[in-house]
This record gives structure tokens, sequence and C-alpha cells, in this order.
């Protein structure tokens, strides 16, 4: 039996019989690859003082399919809309640690001239790259989120020819 030590809405942070912390987010999540013209969104985030580059992500709220969220998120964070929203897979964050259900959306998108930042969460920017120029990001280090690297790996392996 799990010892709750916090708890909320999004998730419970629990330690388990041996002793091991557990956490468990409640609704799941969406890593969301906007795409625009055959480029992918890229925002610039400032999460505890750094600023990474990553693809916009966020909890599912109780209730939500993984592309109601995801579609959610992207108008919330970047004031975009979906025409069309596929799943490209579940992604586990650290399964030892964290119980989670994540699913990489691939949305795209026909109009980016309503493109706004969602500030008050950090967004700094937002700007739409190839394929190519987001493997030379990583290559330089800009992207070191695991979440976009690995939504960035099953973008490649589920939509090349």
């Amino acid at each position: 039996m799990n010892k709750v030590i916090f708890e909320n809405n999004m998730l419970s942070v629990s330690v388990d019989k041996l002793k091991y912390l557990k956490l468990h987010q409640k609704n799941g999540g969406v890593v969301i690859i906007p795409s625009f013209k055959n480029k992918y969104a890229i925002i610039q985030h400032s999460r505890s003082g750094e600023v990474l580059y990553e693809f916009p992500r966020g909890f599912l709220e109780f209730g939500e399919t993984h592309l109601t969220g995801g579609e959610r998120e992207l108008k919330e964070e970047l004031n975009l809309e979906s025409s069309n929203s596929y799943l490209l897979g579940q992604l586990l964050t650290d399964s030892g640690l964290i119980s989670d259900n994540i699913q990489a959306i691939l949305c795209e998108i026909d109009d980016i001239s309503h493109l706004s930042l969602q500030i008050n969460e950090g967004i700094m920017g937002c700007k739409f790259h190839s394929r190519e120029e987001i493997f030379n990001m990583i290559k330089q280090d800009l992207i070191k989120d695991n979440f976009t690297l690995s939504s960035f790996l099953l973008l490649i392996a589920k939509t090349s020819d």
C-alpha cells in the first residue's frame, strides 16, 4: 500500500512499502507538435530560470481525450487551431518513478496569422523549423527536453516515407 504524501488535482506523490517515491499523474498529458507547411513549432519556454527550446505540452483536464486536450493546449499556449490532429504514440517519462499517460500529437495548422504566446506561462517565443533545423538544434544542444526529443523521434519514425 502506498502512503500519499502530497496530492492535487493533477498528481499524487506517494511512498511505497519499499520506501520508493512514486508519482501518479491523474489525467495524463500531451506533447503537441504543431505542423505548418512541413515545418514544426518550437517554443522558447522559461522553466526554473532556464530558457528551453521545446514542443508545447501540458496536462489533460479531467475527462479530456489526448486529441481534445492537445488541441486545447495548442489554443491556450499559441492561440492556434488544428485542422487535423493525429496521435503519434505514448511517452513514458520514467517508468520506475512516474505513472503517467502521455501521448505525442501531431497537429496540422492551416493558418498561423493568429499566433500569440501565452506569456503568463513562461512562453517567450515560437518559430517554425524544418526537420533539418530541428536536428541542428539538437546537435547544438539547444533542444534537451526529453519530451521534445522523444516526440521528434516519433514524428520521424511515423511520418517518414
